[in-house]
């Protein structure tokens, strides 16, 4: 998966990414990660890897979906690819501070539940 310089070897059509995965759970042990919000005045950052450390930014997939599912709460009609064009054109033009206080307001609100299957 790895040449000898390090970078990534393309994958062949049907290769098992098992290999692949298994080092992503050994760098998840081995990396030194961190959750906080990072902003930026010219374009949405959702994670950064400097000097081996890695930076989430826990809101901004979670404020993406709850926009989704809220969509569909308003609108139960529209099509799904109505609702992504719509969130994806809402989340582009909010404010990382837009962004920040929806994700603290989601945290304010939301609950904690038992997993859910959809397919039972």
């Amino acid at each position: 998966l790895l040449g000898g310089d390090g970078s990534m070897l393309k994958m062949g059509r049907g290769e098992n990414h098992k290999a692949l995965f298994f080092r992503l759970i050994a760098e998840l042990g081995a990396a030194p990660i961190t959750e906080a919000f990072i902003k930026s005045k010219t374009e949405i950052i959702v994670g950064l890897c400097e000097g081996g450390s890695i930076t989430i930014a826990p809101h901004s997939h979670t404020v993406d979906t709850v926009i989704h599912e809220l969509l569909h709460r308003l609108f139960p009609m529209r099509s799904e690819r109505s609702i992504r064009r719509t969130t994806s054109i809402l989340i582009k033009r909010l404010s990382d501070e837009e962004v920040q206080w929806f994700y603290d307001e989601y945290q304010r609100r939301k609950t904690t539940g038992k997993a859910r299957g959809v397919d039972d």
